[in-house]
This record gives structure tokens, C-alpha cells and sequence, in this order.
């Protein structure tokens, strides 16, 4: 991930308005689906870590729906946004300024992570070493862009060059990730039951919903039955 990139919009993180504008709405969305999946509907007690959290967007949510959270990102501006933001609204979350390497304990009941693969050299190292600190029936739960000529005119030509949802360079066409190629991936990697679901966000609204195409946006989840 370019860390430079993301250090320019360090000051933004927080900005509803700003170039976050679209993430702060996907926070609905995002905690529905997740919610939708766990055995008694409740967030309480369970640990969590978020990777590539930012300035932790999804981890306030999470700790304030009873959540045990870790945030980690290898930004450091975004990191320490994301400590005195939790401090400024009390909230009790683990920020941490390291890659997922120097995570050895097998203690979570949930992986998060969104709109990272996309971002990233190796999202296929992220799945393997999630596999070994995610306990037994623990979900993986992820959000990135497919790799298709409508994702390339609409998430990456027209949100960034014309409505300028997003800051012009923020995604890479050849990193985009196919759905078929990541269930591929989960499942050399012993995970189970990879479901996807399409997602769509209207820029004149600022809202998003699910859908039943996924040619643009998703978000899937994976289950860890070892």
C-alpha cells in the first residue's frame, strides 16, 4: 500500500465530508453484513482485529456494539489518528503500527478487512497468516472492487476523474481482486463456505445498498471450520 498516498489524507480520516466521505456511509452496510452472520446477532465480548484499519472508521462502531477490538495499519499518521480519535470519544480499542507478520496468537473470533486487497502487493499473504490467528469457527469478513470493465469505468474512471468521490490515484486496476480467484485462494487455505455479496453506492446520496450484481463492489465472508 502507498503509505505516502495515504499520509496526505492523514487529516481527513475524520471528515465526514471529505475524501473518507463514502466509507463513513459503507459503515451501515458493512456492520449489517457482518451482524447478519454471527450465531446470536450480538458483537459483545467477541474479539476483533481490523486490518489496514486507517484512522479506525469500522473499529469505533465495532467497540461501541460491545466488541473487543485491534486495529492494525502500516501507516503510522493513520494510526495515531486513530488512537486520539478512540481517546477523544472514550472508546477502549488496540491500535497498533505493524503489519500482520507480527501477529502470532491464534485469538480472534473475527478478521476484518475492507477495502485493503485491493491496496495491497500480496492480499494473498494476508488470507494465509489471518488462517493461523483466526480460533476455530472464527469469519473472515472482506470488502474490495472487482476486476471488470464496469468496475474500471465506474469505481475507477468516474469516481475518481469525474465525480471525484475518491482522490484520483487512490485504486490500481491490477490490483483489483475477481471474486472467483479469492474464493480460490480461501479455499487453498482451509476455509470454508466463501459467500459474496454485491454492494452499490450512489455518489448523489451518499448511501449504499446491497445488490444482487457484483461487477463493481462486494463484500464476502469466509469461515475458518479448523
Amino acid at each position: 500500500m502507498n503509505s505516502q498516498f495515504f499520509d496526505k489524507l492523514s487529516d481527513e480520516w475524520w471528515d465526514e465530508d471529505g475524501s473518507f466521505k463514502a466509507l463513513h456511509s459503507f459503515n451501515i452496510i458493512r456492520i449489517d453484513y457482518i451482524r447478519k452472520k454471527l450465531p446470536n446477532d450480538s458483537f459483545k465480548g467477541l474479539k476483533i482485529l481490523d486490518i489496514g484499519c486507517g484512522g479506525g472508521i469500522l473499529c469505533e462502531p465495532l467497540s461501541r456494539l460491545g466488541a473487543c477490538v485491534t486495529g492494525i495499519d502500516t501507516n503510522k499518521k493513520a494510526i495515531q489518528i486513530a488512537k486520539d480519535h478512540a481517546k477523544k470519544k472514550k472508546l477502549k480499542i488496540s491500535y497498533k503500527n505493524i503489519n500482520i507478520d507480527k501477529i502470532n496468537m491464534k485469538n480472534f473470533d473475527i478478521i476484518t478487512c475492507m477495502e485493503v486487497l485491493e491496496h495491497v502487493e500480496n492480499f494473498e499473504h494476508i488470507i494465509s497468516k489471518s488462517k493461523n490467528i483466526l480460533k476455530k469457527n472464527g469469519l473472515f469478513f472482506g470488502s474490495t472492487i472487482n476486476k471488470t470493465f464496469a468496475s474500471y469505468i465506474f469505481a475507477l474512471f468516474f469516481a475518481e476523474k469525474i465525480l471525484k468521490i475518491v482522490p484520483r490515484g487512490t485504486h490500481d486496476w491490477n490490483k483489483l481482486v475477481k471474486p472467483n480467484y479469492l474464493k480460490k485462494v480461501f479455499l487453498l487455505n482451509g476455509f470454508s463456505d466463501f459467500q459474496i455479496n454485491g454492494t452499490i453506492y450512489n455518489p448523489f446520496n451518499n448511501l449504499w445498498r446491497y445488490t444482487n450484481l457484483s461487477k463493481i463492489n462486494y463484500m464476502f465472508s469466509a469461515f475458518n471450520s479448523q
